[in-house]
């Protein structure tokens, strides 16, 4: 495999596994109350 491949790849992995910690640490700090139990109701 050529080093620029590796490169390529290590910038991938990077960018998928960073963007899913930084949505984690956003949810953590935002929870979403919209859904789940603690979710509305629909009354009607």
């Amino acid at each position: 495999m050529d080093p620029i491949a590796i490169v390529f790849m290590l910038i991938a992995i990077v960018v998928v596994w960073g963007g899913m910690a930084a949505s984690l640490v956003h949810l953590m700090k935002n929870p979403d109350h919209l859904s789940g139990d603690e979710g509305a109701t629909d009354a009607s």
